[in-house]
């Protein structure tokens, strides 16, 4: 990640968010989370709805964003999803952050909430599809399904668009998977 110097209130404004998702410490959420195989290792089981809520209280702002992000923790990288402002984000960005992303779960959120909501989509997409790294790709997938959802009339990625995806290139167990359920709604849809 880049070095870039950050304004005494953006730090602050770091610390509190980290003190308040702290706060949102869910023992049982760990327990469920572990018992179907997550990896909960450095998580404090925040619940997506609540870490969502705590990013409604704060301003969109890169800085602010990219420092959550640059914790590596679950729930700081969800809020850092929120805080993100969209239209500031360059592809080179946004593959730089991908590269340092704490889960798969965290790169279907960052396709879902940032990715998908930004320009550029379709050009994005083909180049993130054919990345060899399995967070860009897994990003690249879920912000296909997003745009599918939130434009059924007129989508940017058509039912031929997602047929002539090569899921050959998804070496990733997980990004497989992702793939498989886009691809079963274009079936189900076609």
């Amino acid at each position: 990640m880049e070095v870039y110097p950050i304004s005494k209130e953006t730090e602050q404004t770091f610390k509190e968010i980290s003190r308040r998702i702290f706060r949102l410490q869910n023992g049982r959420s760990l327990d469920s989370m572990e018992n179907v195989g997550a990896d909960t290792r450095g998580q404090i089981g925040a619940s997506y709805l609540s870490l969502k809520n705590l990013a409604t209280r704060y301003p969109k702002e890169q800085k602010l964003a990219q420092l959550l992000w640059g914790t590596g923790r679950r729930e700081e990288q969800i809020v850092a999803c929120f805080l993100f402002p969209v239209e500031d984000l360059i592809t080179e960005k946004i593959t730089q952050l991908l590269q340092h992303c704490h889960s798969f779960e965290i790169a279907e959120y960052f396709g879902t909430l940032v990715l998908a909501k930004g320009k550029d989509l379709k050009s994005r997409v083909d180049g993130y599809l054919q990345s060899d790294s399995p967070f860009l790709q897994s990003a690249a997938l879920t912000a296909i399904g997003r745009n599918r959802i939130d434009n059924k009339l007129n989508p940017v990625f058509t039912d031929s668009y997602i047929q002539e995806i090569d899921p050959n290139k998804f070496i990733a167990p997980h990004v497989q998977m992702v793939y498989n359920r886009i691809n079963t709604v274009r079936h189900r849809d076609g």
